[in-house]
């Protein structure tokens, strides 16, 4: 997630670039093919070309408010997440007087939050956009590594790799995790070591955790629907292609007889409108899958950081990790 007070000039480089270039050809390719060439054929009347503007607008205004829902609801999810785990947290302390029983499950239940996150930010290809420009930007973090190896480095640093072994090919294993959890709490009950009311309770809270990791995958496995996505995509570069022909119409009324320096203004203001539209297009193709390792998804590394770091003071650890930082003034 970018926190920065401003984007960057590098920033918006890199995602305006491609769209800018082939802007610069183009309306470059118009100018010279009338200016020089005397072809006045390229000059069409703005007034089509404006009402394909204001349809594309309207477009792309709906696929990101769609997009906008699934980033807002990612983001929630973990909220959620993060109190339930508040929750089962405390419960845990004041439910279970055996701290080497209450130290187990803590933990893996911070070891559940991190395999839940590699999960998520796990690349699938038709889930994830074509030109990866979201994702490059931050490819040299750390934390944006193979899942394999982020798996098995997480079971790695907890000394747990019996436990690795056992679960490295399962389909789902925050969800196996989730599964051992469960077990372990109702054995406890059998044992007596919690009471009746307090396994519900513990149940209750770990179901939790199974419906809001639900609610992640759902957005994660269900990319927003191709007919809006597909078309946003067309209708953008259909209308940036054809924007320059327009506008040196209108530069060309600022000339006399057709000739003038006013005519090469179609060039900047080609690309300074081509950039607002495809800008506005990139902030919805981005934003509708939250989990997908890019600049403004979710920042599930520092969550659950952040959630570790409350478990370990809560069970009276002073050795603490360390919070995360921002990367490049993005939160991961």
């Amino acid at each position: 997630m970018y926190i920065g007070k401003v984007f960057k000039f590098g920033l918006l480089w890199h995602f305006a670039r491609r769209n800018l270039l082939r802007t610069l050809l183009v309306s470059l390719l118009v100018c010279v093919l009338y200016a020089i060439f005397d072809i006045r054929g390229v000059a069409i009347p703005f007034l089509p070309i404006g009402t394909i503007g204001t349809a594309v607008a309207f477009y792309i205004g709906f696929k990101n408010n769609q997009a906008y829902d699934r980033l807002w609801e990612a983001r929630r999810l973990w909220g959620s997440i993060t109190n339930s785990t508040r929750s089962f947290s405390a419960m845990i302390v004041a439910f279970i007087p055996d701290k080497t029983i209450r130290e187990d499950l803590l933990n893996r239940h911070i070891a559940y939050i991190n395999i839940l996150r590699l999960q998520l930010r796990r690349t699938i290809p038709w889930a994830t956009n074509r030109e990866k420009l979201h994702q490059t930007f931050v490819h040299d973090a750390k934390e944006l590594g193979e899942y394999e190896i982020a798996i098995r480095e997480l079971f790695q640093e907890r000394d747990k790799m019996d436990i690795y072994d056992q679960v490295k090919n399962k389909s789902n294993i925050a969800a196996s995790a989730l599964a051992h959890q469960m077990k372990v709490v109702t054995k406890l009950r059998h044992d007596k070591t919690i009471t009746d009311f307090e396994h519900t309770e513990l149940v209750r809270q770990i179901n939790d955790f199974y419906n809001w990791q639900g609610g992640c995958e759902r957005i994660k496995t269900t990319p927003l629907f191709r007919q809006y996505s597909i078309f946003s995509r067309v209708f953008v570069d259909l209308f940036i292609c054809l924007l320059p022909f327009g506008l040196i119409t209108e530069m060309i009324k600022l000339t006399d007889n057709g000739h003038g320096w006013q005519i090469w203004l179609t060039i900047p203001f080609s690309m300074l409108i081509s950039w607002v539209f495809f800008t506005m297009e990139q902030v919805g193709e981005f934003s509708e899958n939250p989990f997908d390792s890019a600049v403004n998804d979710i920042p599930m590394t520092t969550i659950c950081r952040n959630l570790e770091i409350e478990i370990l003071e809560l069970l009276g650890k002073t050795n603490l990790p360390p919070k995360i930082e921002p990367h490049d003034d993005m939160m991961l």
